[in-house]
């Protein structure tokens, strides 16, 4: 969830306009969620989704602009795609799912993250808090704690950077790794990560999300 096209007065600009931008949140944001989705829990065999758009008008800018600029007083021009999503999702492990992606949502600033729901436990995580871990375990079932872990120099590539648990990393330090792992993979000729097949799959999610927010029925996934 984010703030970036809350004002009314945002300018209408190619994000916001299907020839040019394509889809609205679900490229933008929910790709990324559909993407951390298969990472955690596998892949989705069938969804059913509902999108939305909050702000129908948007003022044309009338010069060039940067970021996410306002633009009051310009010629108002429809908005083309959709400033929310919401999807069921049903997974081939049989895990069920929620995902949800908003560009308007005031108050939140790329709030995003995850809750995973066990028989025995679960685990939270917050973008904005990436170096913890918010898990419960046990055999209570019912309240029981959750514990914060902090990330140390035992997971991932977080050595290379910090020295000691819970020191702070940055966005920027993930894009050193991002970069890190692409070019070892071209190196090496195999692939680390992430790969042009999960970039594909993640395509066709948000492709079936489309197509079931359009029709308002379940949509399955080939396999």
């Amino acid at each position: 969830l984010s703030d970036y096209a809350a004002h009314p007065e945002g300018a209408l600009t190619w994000r916001y306009e299907r020839e040019r931008g394509g889809s609205g949140v679900l490229g933008d944001l929910a790709s990324h969620g559909v993407d951390l989705a298969r990472f955690l829990l596998g892949e989705i065999e069938a969804l059913a989704a509902d999108t939305a758009v909050f702000v129908p008008l948007r003022a044309r800018p009338a010069g060039a602009t940067e970021g996410h600029e306002h633009a009051a007083g310009g010629e108002p021009a429809p908005v083309e795609n959709e400033d929310y999503v919401n999807c069921l999702l049903r997974f081939v492990s049989g895990a069920r799912g929620v995902l949800e992606a908003c560009r308007v949502s005031v108050g939140e600033q790329n709030s995003y993250g995850f809750e995973i729901h066990g028989t025995k436990g679960a685990v939270f995580w917050d973008f904005r808090r990436m170096g913890e871990l918010g898990v419960s375990r046990g055999t209570s079932y019912q309240d029981q704690p959750v514990s914060t872990v902090y990330v140390g120099p035992g997971a991932g590539d977080y050595a290379a950077f910090q020295p000691g648990a819970a020191n702070s990393m940055g966005y920027d330090d993930l894009k050193v790794i991002e970069a890190h792992t692409f070019l070892r993979s071209i190196a090496d000729d195999r692939p680390y990560g992430a790969t042009l097949v999960d970039a594909v799959r993640s395509a066709t999610v948000l492709d079936a999300m489309a197509r079931s927010a359009a029709s308002g029925t379940w949509v399955t996934l080939e396999s």
